[in-house]
């Protein structure tokens, strides 16, 4: 008999990659004619749209007269969208966007009568446990994944249960146009390679990048089916393939990130860092603020919020927060960027403005504040506070020449050149207050607990010294050097190719940039980038910003930690709770270059969120999502500068993983701001000072009614904090999820 295939026609569709969205979504607009008038004609049973709606949405500006179509085929399953606003990355983005993503998708396909769904993970380059987890709490069973998979890990059967999801590897993946182009016998070859993972009846997509639909498609595979031998296709959907297969409960990977069968693209974590840095910013102000904030203050700006989110998701397919994609695509992306910063910049203006119009006391009074503390930390100690007078007791860390926002934010006001001040950015030492809740707070007189020399840095807890030119970290017990490495890249954006070896970069001068009662700084100057080490009273970790001017091309910049002894494993942070790695710390990709076809090198390098913990050493960062192992080294990029999307003598993988297409802008030939932190401890440590690091908090001049101090009980929904929630299972205090 033959064995049965069933066999589903789909286009992926990257929304903006090599070319722009406008220049897509034109030809987007000729491939979904072609969609809806061989699904009216009878031509084909089904057409899958790529796990996403946003496409779909890009279609109806141009094509309204066809909604009604589109609504019957969606009712009648003959097309399936979702349950995807964009088809995003699992590794780049937080927890909050990726249940968001989820959230809009749902409810756009549910308005147009999708009912069933499944995560439909088929370019994402591998996928994280998160990602499941998020599918799991939007009560979605059913997975199909492509990049990433170890088919030993799951007993060489393509149909696995994870985390309770039916999940399907698409064993050749989402790439199919043999059928398009008449091959019958690569067809053939390709149904082998299925097979073999497959024990009762293959799942075939027939379909490809922004490719157009096969046509004609029922007397098409008629047509082939006389002509193979060993398998019959059958046109149908993965919902009845789903229905057909029996899915075996074993136990399966944490995520998916080996590339021994399918190229994951690691080079990708570290494409256009610039970016990248201001996803994570503008994702913690977005989740761990605005939202919060809005929602304990009557959730007036609800549909605001949701536009932010929107523009932030369009960030989010996997393309575009990769950084490998043309220049003009990134610079949308900026757009994008600067868009959901101003918004929500208003948002929380807004909110304060209402606030203090209500609660707050006539009068400056200078020695209280009020205190939104998001965190999830008890007594926050220093706060940051802009006003337009000097507060006893603070130190004045910038001043400049604007509006107050009470001017900028009342709608019966004008500013006019006259209501210009100065307006100072003041650090103060306050008295105690509570997690997730609105505080009066005394400032209070600081002890100054911060000693700086031209060489050291330190506190009661942790201290940074220069020795013979070599920068070390204590905590008093033990001991750690970081230093910088540069080294040549003759790769792309989607991998990292080493050339040479890894130059360290010495330190040119130091200087104290200064000395205040709460807070210090020491400047240290290298070759391309100054390095600013700060410093709280009573902080635990030290805060590194990097102000890299970069005008070298084809090279990687690091942070480098280096460890008392080899690392073996490593733990940080996913968009859900922690990953634990195993790590062959001997492993150096240089020894095995060039590659040979048609595989991808094996790396040391991992995505993280915002922290990674090795040998009691913790790294936090503020979007700098890469890190690498080597022996006793932890690396963490700060910059990757290369000049196309995909270079086809990449050293790291034998074959293009898109065009090669210049793009001088990924050479960030350009100033990058990077902060990172260095502490000690494990992750649960990290967890605890990552709000910290953030500054997740709102603080407002002036002084506050006493009964207005408030805690708060109710927890928003699809927010997180970070903490150590009930027998420390999982590291998040996740809110309500309705």
């Amino acid at each position: 008999m033959k064995k049965q295939v069933y066999a589903y026609l789909h286009t992926h569709w990257d929304r903006e990659w090599y070319r722009d969205k406008e220049d897509f979504n034109v030809r987007f607009l000729k491939v979904f004619d072609i969609v809806l008038d061989e699904l009216k004609s009878g031509n084909a049973p089904f057409f899958y749209l790529d796990g996403q709606v946003v496409a779909l949405l890009d279609y109806l500006k141009y094509r309204k007269e066809r909604l009604q179509e589109i609504l019957y085929f969606i009712k009648n399953k003959n097309l399936a969208i979702g349950p995807y606003f964009a088809s995003a990355d699992s590794y780049l983005v937080n927890f909050c966007s990726m249940l968001k993503n989820l959230d809009i998708g749902m409810k756009i396909s549910s308005d147009f009568y999708q009912k069933e769904f499944i995560g439909y993970m088929s370019d994402i380059f591998g996928v994280s446990k998160s990602a499941f987890r998020a599918l799991n709490l939007k009560n979605i069973d059913k997975a199909l994944i492509w990049r990433g998979v170890n088919p030993v890990l799951i007993k060489n059967n393509c149909n696995f249960i994870k985390d309770n999801i039916k999940t399907t590897w698409l064993v050749q993946g989402y790439f199919n146009d043999f059928i398009h182009n008449n091959n019958v016998e690569g067809l053939s070859k390709y149904l082998d390679k299925i097979s073999k993972y497959s024990p009762s009846c293959l799942l075939l997509p027939i379909g490809a990048d922004h490719l157009g639909m096969l046509q004609n498609a029922n007397d098409k595979i008629n047509d082939i089916n006389k002509k193979l031998e060993n398998y019959e296709i059958i046109l149908s959907s993965p919902f009845e393939y789903f229905s057909k297969v029996d899915y075996e409960n074993k136990k399966a990977p944490e995520e998916f990130l080996d590339n021994s069968n399918t190229y994951i693209l690691n080079g990708v974590y570290s494409a256009r860092v610039y970016q990248k840095i201001k996803n994570a910013k503008i994702q913690n102000k977005l989740s761990r603020i605005t939202e919060p904030l809005d929602f304990y203050l009557g959730q007036k700006y609800q549909k605001n919020i949701e536009f932010a989110y929107k523009t932030l998701i369009k960030n989010h397919a996997h393309d575009g927060i990769y950084g490998c994609s043309t220049d003009s695509v990134h610079r949308a992306l900026d757009a994008r960027f600067e868009k959901c910063d101003n918004l929500l910049s208003s948002i929380i203006n807004n909110i304060k403005g209402d606030f203090k119009k209500e609660h707050g006391i006539n009068g400056a009074i200078k020695n209280k504040a009020g205190l939104f503390n998001l965190s999830n930390k008890n007594n926050i100690k220093v706060i940051k506070i802009i006003t337009p007078y000097k507060i006893e007791n603070a130190q004045i860390l910038d001043k400049k020449r604007a509006f107050e926002d009470s001017l900028l934010y009342d709608i019966y006001s004008i500013p006019v050149t006259e209501d210009i001040k100065t307006l100072y950015l003041q650090a103060v030492e306050i008295s105690s207050n509570q997690r997730m809740s609105f505080n009066t707070v005394k400032i209070k007189k600081p002890e100054k607990n911060v000693k700086i020399t031209l060489k050291s840095i330190e506190n009661n807890e942790i201290k940074l010294e220069i020795k013979n030119k070599k920068i070390y970290i204590t905590n008093f017990k033990q001991t750690f050097e970081l230093k910088f490495t540069d080294i040549a890249d003759e790769g792309d954006s989607y991998n990292f190719s080493p050339k040479g070896k890894y130059k360290k970069i010495d330190i040119l001068k130091t200087e104290i940039e200064y000395n205040g009662q709460i807070q210090s700084c020491l400047k240290i100057y290298f070759s391309g980038f100054v390095l600013r080490v700060i410093l709280d009273n009573h902080c635990e970790f030290l805060k590194f910003t990097v102000e890299i001017k970069n005008r070298k091309k084809n090279h990687k910049l690091q942070a480098v930690l280096l460890l008392n002894n080899n690392i073996s494993k490593t733990i940080s942070d996913d968009a859900w709770g922690i990953i634990e790695r195993k790590i062959d710390y001997n492993y150096n990709v240089q020894n095995f270059m060039p590659v040979k076809r048609p595989y991808e090198l094996k790396t040391n390098i991992y995505p993280m969120q915002n922290f990674v913990c090795a040998n009691d050493a913790i790294i936090m960062t503020k979007g700098l999502n890469e890190y690498e192992i080597y022996k006793n080294e932890l690396r963490v990029c700060l910059l990757r500068a290369i000049g196309t999307i995909s270079n086809p003598k990449n050293k790291v993988r034998a074959i293009p993983a898109g065009p090669d297409l210049e793009c001088l802008e990924a050479q960030c030939i350009r100033d990058v701001e990077a902060d990172f932190a260095v502490a000690f401890g494990n992750y649960k440590k990290a967890y605890n000072l990552l709000d910290e690091f953030y500054e997740n908090y709102i603080a407002l001049e002036g002084q506050y009614a006493k009964e207005i101090n408030i805690k708060f009980d109710e927890i928003p929904n699809n927010t997180f904090l970070y903490g150590i929630n009930k027998g420390e299972k999982i590291l998040y205090d996740f809110m309500k999820n309705k």
